[in-house]
This record gives structure tokens, sequence and C-alpha cells, in this order.
């Protein structure tokens, strides 16, 4: 293989590398912020446990709904003396009609604003039999983060794409005009004139799915031995792989006469 092919096939893959860790630098970064909104349950207390079995019936299968559980009275009780060292006061506690609890776990990559909504307006229609507490200014600042993150890296996304483009293209075209020599000497020899065209196309497949292949051979061992946690989305590829065959389409059709 010819050295310039082989630096387009080096150059391709390093920025196919790191538009994968683009991919990953994403990906990773977006599940700490949806962590911390799985990490801050939703807290709904009630004097009467059949309104809160009803709302769980209602709420459970919810997909944003990752955990429901129902604390009794009495566990609230015996955790406020466990917590507090209230075992002077346990007669006293146990004398007091305490509230029956819920908690609402969220599933944080699907519990957005239009889910938040949806559970708010439910809740209201049991009020005012039950009381909800949660942590709304962080579930806010973790969507708005969120937003930040998803519009750098879908700006990010459009760069790499326009960056590929430009560099298939100009590297295409730039090996194919110092072999013009080559090609030349080749035609006046009497050599095929439809070689220099079907050689195109092949190195065009060499440069679309080597890189290719190399970052899925680099993705797949890096899951293998557990070393990246991160699921990459398979139609990312594609797109990568489609970019570099339109670049070889332009090229081509930039080079026109020149590959007769």
């Amino acid at each position: 293989m010819k050295k310039g092919i082989f630096f387009q096939i080096v150059v391709i893959f390093i920025i196919l590398l790191g538009w994968n860790l683009l991919h990953v630098g994403y990906q990773f970064q977006k599940d700490v912020f949806e962590n911390n909104i799985s990490d801050s349950p939703m807290m709904i207390l009630s004097m009467q446990e059949d309104v809160l079995e009803q709302l769980k019936l209602r709420i459970e299968k919810k997909n944003y709904i990752s955990d429901i559980i129902i604390i009794q009275d009495s566990v609230i009780a015996q955790t406020l003396i466990s917590n507090y060292d209230l075992d002077d006061s346990k007669e006293t506690l146990k004398s007091y009609i305490l509230p029956t609890a819920m908690q609402i776990s969220f599933v944080g990559e699907k519990f957005q604003i239009e889910q938040k909504l949806e559970l708010e307006r439910i809740l209201l229609e049991y009020t005012p039999e039950v009381i909800h507490y949660f942590d709304s200014a962080k579930w806010q600042i973790a969507q708005n983060k969120i937003s930040i993150l998803t519009n750098g890296y879908y700006w990010g996304f459009g760069g790499f794409i326009l960056f590929m483009l430009f560099i298939s293209i100009f590297f295409r075209i730039h090996f194919e005009m110092k072999s013009n020599t080559f090609w030349k000497i080749f035609h006046s020899s009497g050599g095929h004139f439809g070689k220099r065209r079907k050689q195109f196309f092949f190195k065009s497949i060499h440069l679309a799915f080597i890189p290719i292949i190399l970052n899925l051979a680099l993705y797949y061992a890096l899951k293998y031995f557990q070393l990246l946690s991160v699921e990459i989305d398979y139609r990312f590829f594609g797109i990568e792989l489609l970019t570099i065959v339109i670049s070889s389409l332009f090229a081509g059709l930039a080079l026109g006469e020149n590959l007769k």
C-alpha cells in the first residue's frame, strides 16, 4: 500500500478517534448529571396509607420511575429513634400518629420537564391528602447542565463532520494531483484509461473501512476488558462511515477529468 494512502488512513483514524472520544466524553458526563437526578428521590407524606397505595398503583409503571417504596409510620418512628438517639423518647414518639411516607426514585435519563410536570399534575389530584418534597433546584441545575452539554456536543459533532470532510477531500485531491505525472506516462505507454478511476474507487474503500474497523476494534477491546463503561450508539459509526464516503464522492467530482 503506497505511502499516500497509508498516511490518509492514519489521519482519518486519528480524526475518528477524536470523534469517538467526543461521544464517550459526552455520554460519560451526561450519565453523571442524570445520576444526580436518580440520586434525588421525591418524598411523599400522607396520614392515609390507602391514598399512597392508590397513588403507587397509578404511577409505578411510568417509564421515568425506577422504584417506589412505602415506609410505614412505625418504621419512621424507629428511624427517628435510631438516627437521633431518642431512646428516652421512644414511648412519647409511639404515642404520636406519624404519617406514612412514600419514596419515589427516578430514572435520571427519562425524568425531564414533561415527565416532571405530568407527575406534579397527578400529585395535585391527591392534594391535600398528600404532601410531597422534592429538590427541584437540584433537578433544574442538572437539566441546565445537560442542556449546555448537549448543545456543546452538537456543535462539536458538526465540527468533526466538517473537519473530516475538509481533510479527507483535501488529501484525496492533493495525493491524486501529485500522481498526475505517473498517470500521464502510464497512459502514453498504452495503459488502460479506466485504471486510474478503478484504483481511486478501491482507495476509497480502504479509506472508508480500514479506519472505521480499527476504531471499532479498539472500542470492542476496551469494552471486552471492561476499561470503558460508556456505550457508543452504533449509528455514530454509520455517520462516520457515511462522512468518509461523501468526502470521496466530492473528491471524485472535484478531480473530474483527472481520473480518466
